[in-house]
């Protein structure tokens, strides 16, 4: 695959975290008009999620070296289960109720996350070691 071929997956894939982000901010406006005044962070600020860990994330692999496949499946995965764990917990705390296993997305998506961060460790140290 060229360079350019990789650059344009990787802005693929930026814009495509920046429709979910802009979802989930209007998911948040439009859940917010029948909270009856009621509001989370947790609600507020998902939007931020795929913003910050995928936009962000994916502008970067533009100027930093590209990850392994594994990595590139893996990091969505992270990025999505802490988003849809942040928009659960908004519900939960707008409705006025609460759940423990909300907790297990956040659990699993840092472990996604720490796992795709891992790989892409492994990918770096073994570019490096070839001649």
């Amino acid at each position: 695959m060229s360079t350019s071929d990789a650059k344009r997956r990787f802005l693929k894939r930026a814009r495509n975290y920046g429709f979910a982000s802009a979802f989930l901010l209007l998911f948040h406006l439009v859940y917010q008009i029948f909270a009856h005044g009621v509001d989370s962070p947790y609600m507020t600020f998902a939007f931020l999620i795929p913003l910050v860990g995928g936009v962000a994330v994916e502008l970067g692999f533009l100027f930093l070296p590209a990850p392994g496949e594994v990595g590139l499946a893996v990091w969505p995965m992270g990025i999505a289960t802490i988003a849809t764990g942040s928009v659960l917990h908004g519900v939960f705390d707008i409705y006025g109720g609460s759940s423990d296993l909300v907790n297990v997305f956040f659990a699993a998506g840092a472990l996604l996350i720490l796992a795709a961060s891992v790989l892409y460790a492994i990918t770096l140290v073994r570019s490096r070691r070839r001649p």
